[in-house]
């Protein structure tokens, strides 16, 4: 008899640490149910995978749906967050670099961490094996969120038609490797 009120509150207690974890992260209804926010796809490199290498790399992303990205993001509600997704990371063998990604880096200015630009920095630890073909079928993603750099260049008027994704190795490339990125996408959620 002891035992089963005890039990019984441990799952009360984990379901509402549950909810409480979603609560933090802005993942709950008025019900207290945990839910995924509806995405929104705002702009895609969409097409082959993106090939890297010892060189930086500049990826354009087009927007999805014909409207000019800087259209898209200026209807993107209001309390939405922007973010840069890169799906399906795959290699030959393993880069032994890190890769830094920037938005919106002007032609002529250095790509450098301290940049207003720098989004952040992606590696290929556990990346799937097989070149890019394997990495297409990875479910796996990695995101970043761009809120404030996309409002920045949307104030500046910097932001198009399209907005460009550089791609800059941080060390020098490991012989053999042929790291590739599946898809490059700017997500409102």
């Amino acid at each position: 008899m002891r035992g089963q009120p005890r039990c019984r509150m441990m799952r009360t207690g984990r379901w509402l640490m549950l909810v409480a974890v979603a609560a933090m992260t802005g993942a709950v209804n008025t019900i207290g149910v945990a839910v995924a926010a509806e995405s929104e796809t705002l702009a895609t490199s969409a097409g082959a995978a993106v090939a890297l290498g010892a060189a930086p790399v500049t990826v354009t992303l087009a927007p999805a749906a014909g409207r000019a990205l800087s259209t898209r993001v200026a209807a993107a509600s209001e309390g939405r967050k922007v973010y840069l997704v890169a799906k399906g990371l795959g290699t030959d063998a393993p880069p032994e670099t890190i890769y830094q990604l920037y938005l919106g880096l002007p032609q002529g200015t250095a790509p450098t961490p301290d940049s207003p630009y720098y989004v952040g920095a992606l590696n290929f630890f556990n990346a799937a094996r097989g070149g890019a073909e394997a990495a297409r079928s990875d479910p796996r993603f990695l995101s970043f969120d761009v809120t404030h750099l996309v409002k920045s260049l949307q104030s500046q008027r910097a932001l198009g038609e399209n907005a460009t994704v550089t791609i800059v190795p941080a060390g020098k490339l490991r012989a053999g490797a042929r790291p590739v990125i599946g898809e490059i996408s700017l997500v409102a959620q």
